[in-house]
């Protein structure tokens, strides 16, 4: 696998912890965060939120933090949410090194279009949104694609027939599916929601709910 070139954070250290601490920061338009990990002292750090989101959205796991004149790869390990599980208010960071080998969770993408949408009453079922791997820390997948155009009816896709770069091993259970195409069955193409249950959709993939403060 080709060396790939790995995004650079500046990070500052911050004196005061805690949520007061982290709301002013916050206000602020910086995002706290720790670093910790190799038997170092962890370290309260601040960074800014708009470039940290902006790598995030780009499937970023493995950063090179600097603080001061120090620069250490990290990797992102842990993000908290507010409490609509819309805007990231504390993450945690661990050191790493580019030659062991990490467990990471990455984004499965789905890609095409199944054949057996044709038909009509079938569906795409995709329960998983991201699948954990093996990999050295520097040869980390930005997210692992997932071609569903040969799928037709009552075939599925698993963990264990993903094509993995090399290197790259699956942590997961083999026979888990990531994707198949079902027939809809008639009850659920008739049940209909009670009355009123269409006012608020269930929200579905959203990270767990955290306090307004976050964790620090």
């Amino acid at each position: 696998m080709a060396t790939r070139t790995i995004p650079r954070i500046d990070v500052q250290v911050r004196d005061k912890v805690g949520g007061r601490a982290a709301a002013s920061l916050r206000e602020q338009g910086m995002l706290p965060a720790v670093i910790y990990g190799h038997k170092k002292d962890p370290v309260h750090v601040a960074v800014k939120h708009r470039e940290f989101t902006d790598l995030l959205h780009q499937h970023t796991h493995l950063l090179e933090v600097a603080i001061d004149a120090t620069v250490e790869p990290c990797l992102v390990k842990d993000i908290q949410w507010d409490h609509l599980g819309t805007t990231v208010i504390h993450v945690d960071l661990t050191r790493v090194d580019l030659t062991e080998r990490v467990t990471v969770s990455v984004a499965l993408e789905l890609v095409g279009q199944a054949a057996g949408l044709k038909e009509a009453g079938t569906i795409l079922d995709h329960p998983l949104s991201e699948i954990e791997l093996t990999c050295l820390a520097s040869n980390i997948p930005d997210a692992i694609r997932v071609d569903v155009r040969e799928l037709d009816i009552d075939q599925s896709i698993t963990i264990g027939q993903l094509d993995l770069p090399e290197g790259v091993d699956a942590a997961g259970n083999p026979n888990t599916i990531i994707a198949a195409v079902k027939m809809l069955s008639i009850t659920e193409e008739e049940e209909e929601p009670a009355e009123g249950a269409g006012n608020e959709p269930e929200i579905i993939g959203k990270p767990a709910e955290e306090t307004a403060e976050g964790t620090d």
